[in-house]
């Protein structure tokens, strides 16, 4: 729904992928926060799945960097 289309396939650093996982996991806390003012149940709900696949981007993202070179 939500999710970030991957970029061409490359070798990317360790680095690369740890910030941009932690970008995503920014956007998620900030998304949650902002369900906190939201009233409107289907809202809510679109706000929570944005916020799911924010999240299972950044563990993807975590995961490949274990096997990612360092740089």
């Amino acid at each position: 729904m939500f999710q970030k289309p991957l970029p061409p396939a490359r070798a990317r650093s360790k680095d690369s992928l740890l910030h941009e996982a932690d970008s995503l996991r920014t956007l998620a806390r900030r998304a949650r926060r902002l369900t906190s003012t939201v009233t409107d149940g289907a809202d809510r709900r679109s706000l929570d799945q944005y916020i799911k696949e924010l999240e299972g981007g950044a563990a993807r993202l975590e995961k490949a960097a274990i096997d990612a070179k360092s740089g």
